[in-house]
């Protein structure tokens, strides 16, 4: 049965396809027919919908745009290869450059703004916020300072991001066990209580997110006007719908 949605989908090819680490594929389709792209907005999403074995197409997933070239018009989506059976993740994996799929326009309440008056950044997501991550660092501007923290599988999962703003990116690694911490979690304890010209942007898996906005709330006293927080997946669901972009 097609899962197709009641807004109109743009049919789209991949053009590149390549990994960027062992656990992550970017996949680059031409842009020019996607509407209302908002330039200088990093983190908007998009859905994405695939075929499927049955000739039919999948239920549609949010993934953040990681870069959009206004120039080439050429578009980056970030996949996390999961290893699992999840529809997207699966077809990702095996993608090509010249398959087909179907993507949405960007959703309009999407996207991260960078305020001027900002001068610091303070980010904590796993591997499915690396793309915003990505994103959000490229666009801040050369006076900005940001302290990023991200929790992947390995060493072997690091990224290298470019950014004209003061970086701090630290990498956590992510340790298994029924009882271990997230690492995420870690870090914002030790964190040092950050003021009143931060920004604090938190995605990752939706328990954890909501341990680390309650510690920005009550811990560090954050605006909320300047927390962003959201749940990019849940834990034992396999369509988790917070109405935010995930890789």
């Amino acid at each position: 049965m097609s899962a197709r949605p009641p807004y109109s989908l743009l049919q789209v090819t991949a053009e590149r396809v390549a990994l960027v680490t062992p656990h992550m594929k970017r996949i680059t389709i031409d842009g020019r027919g996607l509407p209302a792209f908002r330039i200088g907005l990093p983190a908007q999403w998009l859905k994405v919908f695939v075929p499927a074995a049955d000739g039919q197409t999948t239920s549609g997933r949010a993934y953040t745009v990681r870069r959009f070239d206004p120039a080439s018009k050429r578009l980056d989506l970030d996949f996390v290869l999961h290893g699992d059976n999840g529809p997207v993740s699966a077809w990702a994996a095996r993608a090509r450059p010249g398959d087909a799929f179907e993507i949405s326009a960007t959703h309009p309440r999407s996207g991260f703004a960078i305020e001027p008056a900002t001068g610091r950044y303070l980010l904590f997501g796993d591997e499915t916020a690396l793309p915003a991550i990505g994103a959000i660092l490229e666009a801040l501007p050369a006076q900005a300072r940001a302290d990023a923290f991200v929790e992947v599988g390995d060493a072997g999962e690091e990224q290298t991001i470019e950014s004209a703003a003061t970086v701090n990116l630290t990498w956590l690694h992510r340790k298994t066990g029924a009882n271990t911490p997230s690492g995420l979690e870690a870090a914002a304890k030790a964190a040092p209580r950050p003021d009143d010209d931060t920004a604090v942007w938190i995605a990752a898996e939706s328990s954890i997110v909501k341990s680390l906005r309650k510690h920005a709330l009550l811990e560090w006293g954050v605006d909320r006007q300047r927390l962003h927080a959201a749940g990019y997946w849940k834990r034992g669901e396999s369509d988790h719908k917070d109405e935010e972009g995930f890789g």
